[in-house]
């Protein structure tokens, strides 16, 4: 049944990996009745070939692709019966999840959805802001089906975090926020987010400054659904930030000397109030490049020189594009329904139910 095994350790969380022969079936083993399920005959082999693992997820690997995954803690072993869990939402619609360890693991859509939820938005954010993350979330992983794009749990502008590593963070709240995240994709079962007939590229960020961008300013192309909107609950968060760069570091990346005396001047800004050019002594620099560069957390900054030091205050978090996270959740706990707040953040489009 099991002729090897690979341990790898994913964000800090253990995870064993048990390749399994081609007579291996998951759904028909997982099921309790069997005079030995898959949980048994799991806890035995770990026994019997004394492996060193410590971990509580575990996948089965057949012919390279992952096909089924369990969790020890989701099996009382001591009365040989499953763990009471709440059944997440889930579709037919599989998708194929590339990990950083070069292993493809095949899930459900709305299980996708679940760990991308958890990954991008507090668990204690109001449901309303779930709500409108879970239709981002599965807009984005359709879009990428639909261009023959693969997913990606690294490098990826989705975050998406496994069961495992949130039973880590979230410890006994666990069964409590995955049924508030569990019900927030149920609330929005197959709805994502089109403009003309097709699903639009769901950009968000973590917190604006007051206003978000407009896609010419970030990506080069315009989007009718990614305008530069107002954004005023995010300035209440304060999320303001600085970084103190030494001057010698700054004039070899500038490539140009920087004391004091030198002159700075915002010459442009753009519609959302970030930097579009800004002018150190007689040279000019794009603002969202510079920011990049200084990994400032985003580029509406001022800039301040001292003798040997320049401070960058930056005021939001990111990107600027599409739904400001924080945005969403105030305008949630301002009485918002996830609609409304979709709406908001990308103007021109409609939420729709597609069928997979």
């Amino acid at each position: 049944m099991f002729y090897k095994y690979l341990l790898v350790s994913e964000q800090n969380t253990p995870i064993l990996y048990l390749y399994v022969n081609d007579n291996f079936e998951f759904a028909k083993d997982q099921e309790s009745s069997a005079t030995t399920n898959i949980y048994q005959k799991t806890k035995n082999y770990l026994v019997r070939t004394n492996i060193p693992f410590k971990g509580d997820k575990i996948c089965f690997v057949k012919n390279g692709i992952i096909i089924g995954s369990i969790y020890l803690s989701d099996y009382d072993f001591l009365h040989n019966r499953p763990v009471e869990i709440i059944e997440a939402a889930t579709s037919d619609k599989l998708i194929d999840l590339e990990k950083s360890s070069g292993i493809i693991e095949r899930l459900k859509l709305e299980e996708y959805v679940f760990g991308v939820v958890s990954g991008e938005m507090p668990a204690i954010f109001h449901e309303e802001s779930l709500k409108a993350q879970a239709v981002i979330a599965r807009t984005y992983a359709l879009k990428r089906l639909s261009r023959n794009l693969p997913i990606k749990n690294f490098n990826s502008t989705q975050i998406y975090r496994d069961h495992s590593y949130l039973k880590e963070i979230w410890g006994t709240h666990y069964e409590k926020y995955r049924a508030k995240i569990i019900k927030a994709i149920h609330d929005t079962k197959d709805e994502v987010i089109k403009f003309d007939g097709d699903y639009i590229d769901a950009y968000y960020h973590l917190a604006s400054n007051g206003q978000t961008e407009d896609s010419r300013n970030v990506l080069k192309l315009a989007y009718p659904y990614l305008v530069s909107v107002p954004s005023s609950w995010d300035v209440k968060e304060e999320k303001v930030s600085r970084r103190i760069v030494p001057n010698d570091y700054l004039s070899k990346l500038l490539n140009t000397k920087i004391t004091k005396n030198t002159t700075v001047d915002i010459i442009m800004k753009t519609i959302g109030h970030r930097v579009k050019y800004i002018k150190f002594g007689d040279k000019v620099f794009d603002g969202l490049i510079l920011s990049n560069r200084l990994g400032l957390n985003s580029n509406d900054f001022t800039v301040s020189i001292e003798n040997e030091y320049t401070t960058f205050t930056t005021y939001g978090h990111g990107h600027g594009l599409g739904l400001s996270k924080y945005g969403a959740e105030a305008m949630a706990r301002a009485g918002y329904h996830y609609k409304q707040i979709i709406s908001h953040y990308y103007p021109n489009t409609y939420i729709e139910k597609v069928s997979y």
